[in-house]
């Protein structure tokens, strides 16, 4: 029986790292690009001006944006008119203690913001916003 000779010029247990670095890289890139664009969607409804208020952050926010159309979203969800009351509740029974966030163009006529109110007191919200600009700017 011969015996196999092990060849010198190839390491056992080497493995070549960089291409799984540059793909992992690739994947940070993709996601920091998509989070931002995300971000910048939701910043592209020209809010109502208001001179009165104050800006109030918490934590558990959940936004509703409505659009021209009209169109509801949530969070990153496209809801009809129809099925808004029932997103509305299913998202609220994930989270507790939340207050609903509406933000609607000011270029948009009162109707379609007052169905998303009146879906939200369908759904049992407790407390709602609405989002304004401040009207000497940001």
């Amino acid at each position: 029986m011969r015996r196999r000779h092990v060849h010198t010029s190839m390491p056992v247990g080497k493995i070549n790292l960089t291409p799984m670095i540059d793909v992992v890289m690739c994947l940070i890139v993709f996601y920091l690009i998509v989070g931002k664009l995300a971000a910048d969607q939701r910043a592209t409804i020209r809010l109502p001006l208001s001179s009165t208020g104050v800006e109030e952050k918490t934590q558990d926010t959940v936004i509703i944006n409505v659009l021209p159309g009209p169109r509801f979203v949530i969070g990153t969800q496209d809801v009809s008119a129809e099925n808004l009351k029932v997103a509305i509740r299913d998202y609220l029974q994930e989270k507790k203690d939340v207050v609903v966030e509406i933000r609607g163009s000011r270029d948009l006529n009162f109707g379609p913001v007052a169905q998303a109110m009146r879906a939200c007191k369908e759904a049992g919200v407790e407390s709602v916003r609405l989002a304004t600009e401040k009207a000497g700017g940001r």
